[in-house]
C-alpha cells in the first residue's frame, strides 16, 4: 500500500513538473516580444495590443459587423464566429479572423466554454478589463504562465493606460454592415507591430493558388507585425496546408520562427530568389 502511494505521488509530481515546463517554454510573455496581441471573444469582444513600454491599444468589436473568416469560410458576423468555431472544432479560427481584421498576428485568444451566437452589440467602455473568470476559466491557447502574466497586467493597469480605437468609421453599410479592411489597414498599419522584426530586415514572398484577396489579407497581417512582404505571386501547383521555405541561416531567426509558430506550416530549407522567406498557401 505504501509502495503504491509513493508511485502515485511520484507520478503526480512528474506530471506537475511537465505541465509547468510546458507552460514556461510555451509562454508568449517569456519570448521577449515587444507587443502581445490578445483577443477575448464573447458577448463583449475585445482586442488588446499590450506593450509594457509604450501605448496599449484596445478595440471593441460590435457583434453585428461582418468580417472575413480566413480559410474559405466567407463572411460571418463577429457574434457568430464562435458558433463556427464550435461546429468546425477549430479554435484557431478566432485567432486568424481577428488577425486579419486588425492586420496583426494575434498571440493569445480566449473564448467561452458554452457556445452561443451574440446578436446585440455591447456598448464601448463596458467591461474594459477582463474578469478573473475570463482569464482563468475560459478556453484559450494561453499557458498557465500567460494567464498569470495577463492577470497581473490587467489588475495593475487602469482605464487611462489604454488608447481606445473607434471602429465606427470602418463599418460600411447599414443593416448589413461590413468591416472596411483597407481603410483600417491604411490608418493603423504599424500600430501593433514588433520593432524586433524590422531590425532583421527579412522579407517575405506569398505564393497563392486560389484567392488573391486572401493572400492580400495575409500580407497585411504580416506587414502589420513588422515583417516586410515584397511580392504576391500565383501558381497552379496545389499543396496541402501551407509551406514555409527559407535558407538555413534565415531559419534560425525570430522572424522565421514567428511565422512558423503562427501559420503552423510545413517547413522546408531551400533556395529563395525574390525574398528571404516564401510562404506558399495551399488548398
Amino acid at each position: 500500500m505504501v509502495y503504491r502511494k509513493k508511485i502515485f505521488i511520484f507520478f503526480v509530481t512528474v506530471c506537475l513538473f511537465y505541465y509547468l515546463f510546458k507552460s514556461i517554454t510555451g509562454s508568449v510573455f517569456l519570448k521577449g516580444r515587444d507587443k502581445i496581441n490578445v483577443v477575448f471573444y464573447g458577448e463583449n469582444i475585445r482586442f488588446y495590443s499590450l506593450d509594457q513600454k509604450n501605448i496599449n491599444y484596445l478595440l471593441f468589436f460590435p457583434n453585428s459587423v461582418k468580417v472575413i473568416v480566413p480559410g474559405g469560410y466567407g463572411e460571418y458576423k463577429v457574434g457568430a464566429v464562435g458558433k463556427l468555431v464550435s461546429l468546425e472544432k477549430k479554435p484557431e479560427i478566432i485567432r486568424k479572423t481577428f488577425s486579419a481584421v486588425t492586420a496583426s498576428l494575434v498571440d493569445l485568444y480566449f473564448y467561452p466554454k458554452k457556445t452561443t451566437i451574440y446578436h446585440q452589440d455591447s456598448p464601448n467602455n463596458s467591461n474594459e478589463i477582463p474578469t478573473v473568470k475570463e482569464i482563468f476559466l475560459t478556453n484559450s491557447n494561453a499557458s498557465l504562465i500567460d494567464r498569470l502574466f495577463l492577470f497581473y497586467f490587467f489588475t495593475t493597469s487602469s482605464q487611462e493606460d489604454y488608447q481606445i480605437i473607434d471602429l465606427k468609421p470602418f463599418e460600411l453599410g447599414d443593416s448589413n454592415t461590413i468591416f472596411d479592411y483597407n481603410g483600417f489597414y491604411k490608418k493603423f498599419q504599424g500600430s501593433f507591430f514588433q520593432k524586433t522584426y524590422r531590425n532583421y530586415d527579412i522579407n517575405v514572398q506569398i505564393v497563392y493558388t486560389k484567392s488573391y484577396k486572401t493572400a492580400l489579407l495575409l500580407s497585411q497581417m504580416i506587414e502589420g507585425e513588422g515583417i516586410r512582404v515584397v511580392d504576391l505571386s500565383i501558381q497552379d501547383k496545389f499543396i496541402k496546408g501551407c509551406l514555409l521555405i527559407t535558407n538555413k541561416k534565415t531559419s534560425t531567426t525570430k522572424t522565421y520562427q514567428r511565422l512558423a509558430d503562427f501559420f503552423k506550416c510545413s517547413l522546408k530549407i531551400g533556395e529563395t530568389t525574390v525574398s528571404d522567406i516564401i510562404l506558399v498557401l495551399g488548398d
